[in-house]
Order: C-alpha cells, then structure tokens, then sequence
C-alpha cells in the first residue's frame, strides 16, 4: 500500500472515530430509550512488533439480502439516534443500508446481514460483506451517492451522525427513514449495538455482542488495575507522522491506551487527534511507540531514529514499536474488544499473553 492509500485509510479511520409510519390505525410506538449501559495486526517491518488478536474474531455469516419481511415483535417502536433525533419505525426494516465500515460491522455482529442490501467500498468486515449488496459509494458525503441508496429502496438507512448530515437530509427529504450511530466511548458503542438489534428485531443477539464485548474489556481493565502508578508505560500514539499527529485521551485509542494501563503522553491536551511537535514527544520520553498498521511503514525503528533526537527515546533503545491492526483499533464496534486486547499484550506482552 502507497503512503497516499495508507493516508486515505487513516482518515478514514479517523473519521470513523470522530463519528458515530404507517397509514392505517395502528398501536402507539413503543418507545426504546438509547439509554447509555455502563461502561491483528499486518505484517510489518523488522524492528516493529506487530499484536494479532488474541482469539481471531469470527465473522457473522454474510448472508445473501431478503426481500419480504419476517414477523417480528416490538414494532412500531420509536428510538432515538446519536444526534438525539427520534426515529420512528412502523415494521422491521427488511432494506437496510449502511454508511460506514463500523456500522456495517455492527449490523453483520447483531445479525442483522441479510436485511442489508447497501455499503460502501470501505465495508471489508465480515469479508465478504459485499458480496450480493450493492456498493453506495466511499466513506465521506460527497463520495456517497443519494440516487443509488434511493434507487436500493431502503426502507432504513444507518449513517454516521455529523459526518453523514448532508446525505441524511437529503435522504430524509426523499422520505428515506435515517437513523444516526455516532458514539464517543465504550458505552456509546454497548448503547448502539443495542440500538441497531432493537431497531432490526435482533435485540437478544445485540444483547449478546454487549456482554461478550464487556467480559473482555472488562478482564483487560481489571488485569491493568493492578499494575503500580509508577511502573505503568507511557505510550506515544502515532497517527501519521508527516504532519506528525497523535491521539488524544478522549479518542477510542486513548481510552484504551488507559485502559490497558498505559499512560497517554499526551493525555492533557484537549482535541482529538492534535499535531504535535517532534520536540514535544522527544521531551515526554515515551517507553512505547504504538501506531496503526495503516501506518505501519512509517514505523519502522530505522525511520523513527532518523528523526532529530528520537534515537535517544527509551521505545526506540528497547525496541518497543508496537503496531495494532489500523481497521480493528479505528472502528467503533464490536472488534474495539479485539484492539483493546492487541493494546495490552503490545505494553505488556508478558502480564497479557
């Protein structure tokens, strides 16, 4: 992969994290609060540790899209999205299309894979997500195309919140029935994975993919609480380095990088993926350099020395260069599990293993 493909993968991925009726007489919709509930990496090159998943995650079937509806419960419901929109529903949606890479991981995780019927070219998990569906274009609005997810005849489209505004509008002035997933944390995924098993009648499975995420975070939390203030790792995270950007602690990445027990050398600032200078990451002496195999080539231990006064940083004399799979670390959704665990064996490979 070229560094411009790699680059128009990480913005994409950052994207991704910077986001998230009927006619006749019927019952009044039942009303499902989003209420919120508590909260592998490619080959790389030599020098640069690169963390698997513990346990590779096993794909929802993709199974081909239906065209009639099952009978199902719990409709008409009303629910409420990420923008705080009440959306309404009067039967299951059988067309659904998706807007982004972490929300058709969602849909495929609750099961909710053959009522898809559109995505976009950046939808690769499960890996044969597209096959049978039609592709509506990339990631950004301007890149999506409104006629073709008209033309599907959806009877729900899923889009990212802020990101996907201008094509959400014009869908909905269509009569297109939208509904917006746009977490910012740990609970806001458990809330939407919720959410999308509600709104697609595949409430039990959600309820499922909930709690086996939440097992596992929670483990990786509960081994990390143990490890003493002062022998905890401090992490440099490396979004791209020309210009030279980093994550900040209320990003996925740097919630997990705490969560794992890593300290964020950039912890205290304030915007979410901020450029920083050389000189300040060389100041704060980082014991770990963890970066996105969407940048992998850039990481490499001979690269990193070139740069002035990093080949005195503590990572770079112990060699800790660590790459986590840039999809499964920059998607909000189920495989953020699988990150979380790539994180905490890449800082403390002999405490997780």
């Amino acid at each position: 992969m070229s560094r411009s493909q790699s680059f128009v993968s990480l913005f994409i991925g950052i994207a991704l994290a910077l986001l998230v009726a009927a006619c006749a007489p019927a019952a009044a919709p039942t009303t499902i609060p989003a209420a919120a509930v508590p909260a592998a990496a490619t080959a790389v090159p030599p020098a640069a540790t690169a963390v698997p998943a513990t346990v590779p995650p096993k794909p929802t079937a993709a199974a081909q899209p239906t065209t009639a509806a099952a009978p199902a419960a719990g409709y008409p419901l009303a629910l409420k999205d990420d923008l705080g929109r009440e959306v309404k529903l009067a039967a299951k949606p059988v067309r659904i299309v998706s807007l982004a890479p972490s929300i058709t991981e969602v849909l495929f995780a609750v099961g909710a894979g053959p009522q898809v019927v559109g995505l976009t070219k950046f939808c690769t998990y499960p890996p044969d997500a597209a096959q049978g569906r039609e592709i509506v274009g990339g990631f950004t609005a301007k890149s999506l195309s409104v006629e073709k997810i008209i033309s599907l005849k959806p009877d729900l489209v899923v889009a990212g919140g802020a990101t996907h505004k201008p094509i959400s509008e014009a869908l909905e002035a269509a009569g297109v029935t939208v509904f917006n997933l746009e977490p910012k944390d740990f609970a806001g995924v458990y809330a939407d994975i919720l959410a999308a098993g509600a709104l697609t009648g595949n409430q039990t499975q959600a309820e499922k993919v909930v709690a086996g995420m939440k097992a596992r975070i929670e483990k990786v939390a509960a081994a990390a609480a143990g490890i003493p203030q002062d022998q905890r790792v401090k992490v440099f995270y490396e979004v791209w380095d020309e210009p030279l950007m980093t994550a900040g602690p209320a990003t996925f990445i740097g919630q997990m990088i705490e969560l794992a027990g890593g300290v964020n050398v950039f912890a205290d600032v304030k915007e979410q993926y901020p450029t920083v200078s050389s000189e300040a990451v060389v100041a704060r002496q980082p014991a770990v350099i963890l970066g996105p195999s969407s940048h992998g080539e850039g990481l490499t231990a001979e690269k990193i020395a070139a740069r002035p006064g990093w080949k005195d940083l503590a990572a770079l004399k112990a060699g800790r260069i660590v790459i986590v799979d840039g999809d499964i670390i920059s998607r909000s959704g189920p495989r953020l599990a699988d990150a979380l665990e790539a994180v905490a064996r890449g800082l403390y490979p002999e405490r997780f293993k």
